[in-house]
Formats: C-alpha cells, sequence, structure tokens
C-alpha cells in the first residue's frame, strides 16, 4: 500500500511538473504572437500612407529611430536607405520583457518610394 501511495504522489508531481511546464510556455508563446502582431501592425500603419507623408509626420525618419510603447511591448521602428535609390528599408522591432527574461521580435521589410 505505502509503494503504491509513493508511486502515485511521484507519478501526481511529474504531471504537475510537466502541467506548470506547459503553462509557461504558453505564456511565452502567447507574448511573442502579440509582440509579432504588433510589429505586423506598425509596418501596416507604415505602408497605409505615402512615404513622403509618414516621412513628414516623423512615423519614420531615414537614418533614425522612432520608438514608443503600447502596454508591455517598446517599439522601435528603424529607417535607412538601401543600396538600390528610390528604396527605404524599414524594420520593426518590438522588445519586452517576461519573468525577467528580456524578449524581441524584428520583422523587415523594403519599400519604393517615389
Amino acid at each position: 500500500m505505502l509503494l503504491a501511495l509513493f508511486l502515485f504522489s511521484l507519478g501526481f508531481a511529474v504531471l504537475f511538473g510537466l502541467t506548470e511546464s506547459a503553462v509557461s510556455e504558453s505564456r511565452q508563446a502567447s507574448a511573442l504572437i502579440e509582440g509579432a502582431n504588433l510589429a505586423q501592425t506598425k509596418l501596416d500603419q507604415l505602408a497605409v500612407h505615402t512615404w513622403s507623408d509618414n516621412i513628414a509626420r516623423q512615423a519614420c525618419i531615414p537614418g533614425g529611430i522612432v520608438e514608443g510603447s503600447e502596454g508591455k511591448f517598446h517599439w522601435l521602428i528603424r529607417s535607412d536607405w538601401d543600396d538600390i535609390p528610390q528604396l527605404l528599408r524599414i524594420s520593426v522591432e518590438v522588445r519586452w520583457a517576461e519573468r525577467g527574461n528580456l524578449s524581441s521580435y524584428k520583422v523587415e521589410s523594403l519599400y519604393a518610394v517615389e
């Protein structure tokens, strides 16, 4: 009887550890998805306007960085002219801290500027 109780307790402890690990991984995956969505949203917001408009209202600054925060996320928009004239390289990086660990997600694209 004691052996059965010991094996049951051991199995329960292992299952509890696995469940706790799965919940933690799920939280990290959720934060990564939120960060990726925010980065893509920022890139989409820039693509809606003309680039001369974006530059004029300082939504992106060629050769510079525009940054801001939304909730636990901090985002940076870097832009610079590419090697080919009239191509603007836009990179959006989203950073966040979770349980003391720093995480980030970056999306980058090239846009033709007339």
